[in-house]
């Protein structure tokens, strides 16, 4: 019966202007979940109805006489295509009919990328990986699309297509290369299906939530090298802390005649009391790598105004005595301070 009718409405001027009879459905567009009930209803547009009715493979609605407005009920929508045809019969002219645009769906099962995680383990840095998203038993495929993220910021995004509308386990993959940022950043992919404009909002559905963890080579904190001046009181802080993963380890080398009671602090900072001209040499290595940072230490320049002070102090003095010279020396060669007159008597 089905295959006779679709073939009369294959055949039949449907919505032509020569039809004296026209349908509408509410809602035309619909998104029923797999399980659930639906409800549509069709309403005929003319005065000379004689009467209408609902055809389908799976959910029949007789022919009824005298109405102008039929509602097909399904109580449990099982089959994953709903194709129902509502046509309506006037008393005169051809018979028009209309197919409601219905999508049964299914939310995913299971959202996952825990599997593709534990075969990768630790990554390292500058390698490429793929790590996949798996959605288990979803439907319609052709609605789906994937969005990952990396501490809560889309990096990629994929989108399906397909005809078909049974339920189905795809897979998206991300390649991404490992860096140091990724290290200790969540991951996770999330399911979307969107029946937007049919659906008033998207469906999703994540995964949960995974720790990357990246091995990368040590990077010093401050700069690569510093040039630094030795102050008066010779203490002199030296910091050479890094990051890197695992754990970085210090190796230090100083100028030779620098004692070793003069150092102190942990392995990444130390701490000169009596520092000394000379470039420090701060090794910091773990598994994946090394990287050398090197401190040049010089004098700090004088203070030239406590020299000039100085100076000018020892310049008094000697003319002081140039000048003492001059006044009290006698004919002998010896100092004497009461100088008189030639002819004049002493006093003493």
């Amino acid at each position: 019966m089905w295959t006779v009718f679709m073939l009369i409405f294959l055949a039949s001027p449907t919505g032509s202007s020569g039809s004296s009879c026209e349908v509408v459905i509410t809602p035309h567009l619909s998104v029923v979940r797999f399980g659930d009930s639906f409800t549509a209803t069709c309403n005929a547009l003319g005065t000379e109805i004689q009467g209408m009715g609902w055809e389908s493979p799976d959910f029949n609605t007789p022919f009824k006489e005298g109405v102008s407005s039929l509602r097909l009920q399904i109580d449990k929508v099982q089959v994953w295509k709903i194709d129902p045809i509502c046509y309506a019969t006037p008393f005169e002219g051809d018979q028009c009919t209309k197919i409601p645009n219905i999508t049964v769906y299914q939310s995913p099962k299971m959202v996952s990328i825990s599997q593709s995680l534990d075969d990768i383990g630790v990554m390292r840095e500058g390698q490429l990986y793929s790590i996949e998203c798996e959605i288990r038993n979803v439907a319609p495929t052709s609605r789906l699309s994937v969005i990952w993220y990396i501490e809560y910021v889309s990096v990629y995004e994929e989108r399906f297509k397909g005809s078909s509308h049974l339920p189905a386990t795809v897979s998206s993959f991300l390649n991404m290369t490992a860096n140091r940022s990724h290290d200790r950043s969540d991951i996770w992919c999330e399911a979307k299906l969107d029946f937007r404009p049919e659906g008033e909002s998207p469906i999703l559905r994540p995964s949960v939530l995974h720790r990357l963890a990246v091995l990368y080579a040590p990077v010093c904190s401050e700069p690569a090298n510093e040039t630094l001046k030795i102050p008066p009181s010779g203490n002199v802080t030296l910091n050479c802390s890094a990051i890197g993963n695992p754990k970085p380890s210090y190796d230090w080398c100083y100028p030779q005649n620098l004692q070793s009671t003069a150092i102190n602090g942990d392995n990444s900072i130390r701490t000169l009391t009596f520092a000394l001209q000379g470039v420090y040499t701060c090794n910091v290595s773990n598994s994946q790598g090394n990287t050398i940072k090197y401190f040049i230490l010089e004098e700090a320049e004088r203070d030239r105004t406590t020299f000039g002070i100085l100076l000018g102090v020892f310049l008094s003095l000697g003319a002081l005595i140039i000048l003492g010279g001059a006044l009290f020396l006698t004919r002998r060669g010896t100092f004497s301070f009461i100088k008189c007159p030639q002819g004049s008597p002493s006093i003493i």
